[in-house]
């Protein structure tokens, strides 16, 4: 897998993407095929589908046609109001309302599909798409159906029944509202009448002609009234002042300031001009006469005479004065109460006035509306009207074949492509060799291409078990040719005895073929090689060179065989084999027993190699003990089935006692032109003589 985080990870290139769809091909193909075929199929079979389209023109207001206000407003001027007007009237047109007029008037519930339908008016509705034409104010009216001429008609009905519905609403208001407008007519007649009635009554009762021009006659008056009060009310502060002046409190004349007395009266003016002359007299006669001279008498009696008069008629003017306020005072506010009660009157008079003028507003006002919605009525205008009638269509809108067929080519390869990346990140399986270096650490001594029946060097299944000896010129052979440099480079000393593991993470990955065909490998190199089969839970060497397992490994390590009786020779020169012998409940304690080591070092003192084939290291702990006392320890990972985390984890086993990781062997690798090894592919092309030769 290409996707991987691990240290070591290695470039992306454009030609590893191409070999994930390459060797994910079959995945696009099958992908693609049936998405490009269900979508081809789906679409032949889809009925055509037909749309008709109507248009009607829904204007911001009606024509005004008479300076006569409506009764029902139609449209809006305003922008924001006429976005949602536009908007109620799309749902208007969508509605059940119109739905069921247009099934009615085209009689369309009695066609099978509405027949089969359990709401009709919904299967109605779903034939029909209504839609604002951008930066106009038409209303396209879009009916899809099989038939293309039942489309056009619905698409028609549609727009005629919506256009009619409009200007049916006015009509309909504008009777009722008619209607009402001439009961509100006759009401406010009756109250017109009644407030002249009360009014009149009233008039009549309390003796009202005019009572505007009585209001001001008592006005004037009572201002004359105050004006003459104030008079009277001034005379007798100026009588009470000259009396209070000349007559004392004990009732006494006292004339000492006559002079200085100003008054009105013209008789007091006299007398206190007759006064100040017998005053001057009574000087000049002190010069002469005495006080009981006659003159002097004559004089004191006149003067006498005078001061009764002054004290007289200074009394009499001061008692009128005070009369007159009285009098006065007491018109005024008879005048003042009779105005007050006028007042009281004249508020119940405006009271019944202004009722009877309010009743005579609304009258004139109703009446004005009543013509005006009559005339309205008879005057038809509507803002709403069909710009253009449907066309019966000539082409299906669906199904779109050439469209649906390129949608399914590009999303049968785009949706198999992806699917095929998906599949390779989801694959934790290892592919490149490279990856299992930098994922482990250690080195891969190399790959087994993956091997079939050819029929020739290769005629049945059991020869590929043995395929080195089968057809040592063969691309096989050649990898284990180069595992086999590779394994003796990696070894210190290669002439030495040296005891190696071979395992797997899990069984049936290609580690018993391995270990035959690399040791046959080694033996065909001059070094003397045993093999020995340490699967004693399922052991297969002794089925492949077809040998007794009798007595084998698991005999020697209980003591009951030496080596010599364990060891079988092989058609391989220097290729000897130790079986596992008989089968035993208790391998692993045979493993690690003291007479394992003892085989080693018998076996090693005879053979320059000892491969153990042993079992998984991830299912039994066999090849973990044994690679904890053997030199090394190969690990063999098949191609495309081994997983990180079994390698990850059979590393980890391994390390735990120790072992030695001489490196990795991928087996069973898919041989492709695009794949990693295309080198190695083309030495083997090179390297394999011809079968003619």
């Amino acid at each position: 897998m290409f996707f991987q985080s691990e240290k070591g990870q290695k470039d992306i290139h454009l030609k590893n993407y191409l070999f994930i769809l390459f060797n994910r091909k079959w995945i696009v193909i099958s992908f693609f095929f049936i998405i490009v075929t269900t979508i081809t199929i789906a679409t032949f079979m889809q009925k055509n589908v037909y749309r008709a389209a109507a248009t009607v023109i829904v204007d911001a207001e009606s024509p005004d046609v008479l300076s006569v206000k409506d009764i029902v407003k139609l449209g809006e001027s305003n922008y924001f109001a006429y976005k949602d007007y536009i908007e109620t009237q799309q749902e208007i047109i969508r509605s059940r309302r119109t739905a069921h007029k247009v099934m009615k008037n085209l009689g369309l519930k009695d066609r099978t599909e509405f027949i089969r339908s359990k709401d009709p008016l919904e299967t109605l509705l779903k034939k029909l798409r209504v839609e604002l034409v951008r930066g106009t104010r038409i209303l396209k009216i879009n009916a899809d159906d099989n038939d293309p001429v039942q489309a056009c008609r619905i698409a028609n009905e549609f727009a005629n029944v919506y256009v009619d519905s409009n200007i049916a609403l006015k009509m309909r208001t504008s009777n009722e509202a008619e209607d009402w407008l001439k009961k509100e007519v006759d009401k406010q007649k009756t109250k017109v009448r009644e407030a002249e009635f009360m009014l009149q009554s009233y008039k009549e009762k309390n003796d009202i002609i005019s009572i505007e021009n009585k209001e001001n006659i008592i006005n004037d008056s009572l201002i004359s009234m105050n004006a003459s009060y104030l008079a009277a009310q001034k005379k007798r502060v100026s009588s009470e002042t000259t009396y209070k002046s000349l007559v004392d409190g004990g009732g006494k004349l006292n004339l000492d300031r006559l002079p200085t007395i100003l008054t009105d009266n013209d008789i007091l003016k006299e007398l206190k001009k007759e006064y100040l002359k017998q005053e001057a007299l009574l000087v000049e006669y002190k010069k002469v006469y005495k006080d009981k001279h006659p003159k002097m008498a004559r004089l004191f009696e006149n003067m006498d005479y005078i001061k009764s008069r002054i004290k007289t008629e200074v009394e009499n003017e001061y008692n009128y004065a005070k009369e007159e306020e009285a009098k006065f005072k007491k018109m005024l506010e008879t005048q003042k109460n009779e105005l007050l009660a006028l007042e009281r009157k004249v508020i119940d008079y405006n009271a019944l006035k202004r009722e009877l003028e309010t009743n005579e507003r609304v009258l004139d006002i109703v009446l004005n509306r009543l013509k005006e919605t009559s005339i309205s009525s008879q005057v038809q205008t509507n803002n709403i009207r069909v710009q253009d009638l449907a066309d019966v269509p000539k082409k299906p809108i669906k199904p779109r074949k050439k469209l649906n067929i390129a949608f399914a080519v590009v999303m049968g390869l785009a949706g198999g492509i992806g699917l095929a990346f998906f599949r390779e990140y989801m694959d934790t399986t290892i592919k490149d060799p490279d990856e299992i270096a930098g994922l482990l650490q250690i080195p891969v001594l190399g790959s087994v291409p993956r091997v079939r029946v050819d029929g020739i060097s290769i005629k049945q299944e059991t020869d590929i078990d043995r395929i080195v000896e089968k057809d040592s010129a063969s691309l096989v052979a050649e990898a284990y040719r180069s595992i086999r440099t590779s394994l003796l480079f990696s070894l210190e000393d290669s002439r030495s005895a040296k005891s190696i593991v071979i395992t797997s993470s899990l069984p049936r990955e290609g580690k018993t073929v391995t270990s035959v065909n690399l040791s046959t490998m080694i033996a065909n190199s001059g070094e003397k090689v045993l093999l020995v089969d340490a699967d004693m839970r399922k052991s297969r060497l002794h089925t492949i060179f077809n040998m007794d397992n009798q007595t084998g490994l698991s005999q020697f390590l209980m003591g009951e065989k030496g080596l010599i009786d364990i060891i079988n020779p092989t058609a391989v020169d220097n290729l000897y084999i130790v079986t596992s012998g008989k089968s035993t409940h208790k391998p692993a304690e045979l493993l690690s027993s003291s007479n394992m080591k003892l085989f080693l070092e018998q076996a090693g003192g005879q053979f320059s190699k000892i491969i153990f084939d042993t079992p998984p290291v991830c299912l039994v702990t066999d090849a973990a003990i044994l690679s904890s006392i053997c030199t090394g320890t190969v690990l063999i990972a098949e191609g495309s089935r081994a997983t990180r985390e079994l390698l990850k984890r059979s590393k980890e086993i391994l390390g735990k006692v120790d072992a030695r990781m001489l490196g990795v062997i991928v087996n069973n690798i898919s041989m492709v032109r695009d794949g990693y090894y295309y080198p190695q592919y083309y030495y083997g092309r090179y390297y394999v003589p011809s079968r003619s030769k």
